[in-house]
């Protein structure tokens, strides 16, 4: 890792997101980890080699329960496989959702065995010292890393925000980089926006600028997806429960008595009748 860095921006529109989501039953975790798979994409297939198997996101996440309000920090690291070595985006996006629906099936299974509770009071000279040790030890040359890119989605102000009567136009986010991960792409919403803040290695990646428009494009691609077969589905249940109630009723309908009962509940009838004198008086 050098001592450069190179730094992009770019703001998409919060309720287009949220829509295209909708139309894909996906998260907002969701649609940010398949814009930045094709955008990843874009920029490797450009720039090279694009990797055969696919990009893995380290995804830090919150494990606070809910109605949860110690003070301290609950979070842990994940990894999602992108799906970036798929063209289609259509399958790319099955692949994401997939992969985002494991995750969350881990970490579930997982929660009590994660560390999650970081002491913020030595952090910062810890970290230090280590991405020291891990630098001079070269460990990133011998021991391939877990992750190709930190993909992070911090909740912001879904306001605007002022100072002294001047409005805040955006709120990029900035983050780090680390050795063996070189690139990292921050989300954060403010206002009716979705901001992406990428930062990376100078050196590893310097054309960071490109592949914040390589978002633009990804995020054009993922809106011009038609919607998932499931969603098409859904659309109509009237019709389909209707036919259900029809089908239930015609089952449940009672079969036709055959001659040999007609005739037998006819002679029943005939000997329990009473005669027509008794009937006249």
């Amino acid at each position: 890792m050098s001592s450069t860095r190179a730094f992009a921006s770019i703001s998409l529109p919060l309720a287009a997101i949220n829509a295209v989501r909708r139309n894909h039953k996906a998260s907002l975790n969701d649609a940010v980890l398949m814009i930045c798979s094709g955008a990843l994409r874009r920029n490797f297939l450009k720039h090279g080699p694009l990797p055969r198997k696919s990009m893995v996101a380290g995804v830090p996440i919150s494990t606070r329960a809910k109605g949860d309000a110690s003070s301290n920090n609950q979070a842990t690291m994940t990894l999602v496989n992108l799906g970036t070595h798929i063209a289609d985006p259509a399958k790319r996006l099955t692949h994401v959702l997939a992969a985002t629906a494991a995750m969350k099936a881990n970490t579930g299974a997982m929660k009590s065995l994660m560390p999650s509770d970081f002491p913020t009071l030595g952090v910062p000279w810890l970290m230090a010292g280590l991405s020291s040790l891990y630098e001079k030890a070269r460990v990133a040359d011998r021991i391939p890393a877990i992750a190709n890119v930190t993909i992070s989605n911090v909740p912001g102000p879904t306001v605007p925000l002022y100072m002294a009567g001047a409005r805040m136009l955006t709120n990029y986010p900035t983050s780090i980089v680390v050795h063996g991960v070189a690139l990292n792409i921050t989300v954060q919403t403010y206002d009716e926006s979705l901001e992406f803040g990428l930062i990376a290695c100078g050196e590893a990646m310097p054309e960071v600028a490109e592949l914040a428009r390589h978002v633009q494009a990804s995020f054009d691609e993922f809106q011009a997806l038609p919607a998932s077969v499931e969603m098409a589905s859904i659309a109509a249940p009237p019709a389909k429960s209707i036919v259900k109630r029809a089908v239930a009723k015609k089952a449940v309908k009672p079969p036709e008595p055959s001659a040999t009962s007609v005739s037998k509940a006819t002679t029943r009838a005939k000997a329990g009748a009473p005669k027509k004198a008794r009937s006249a008086r």
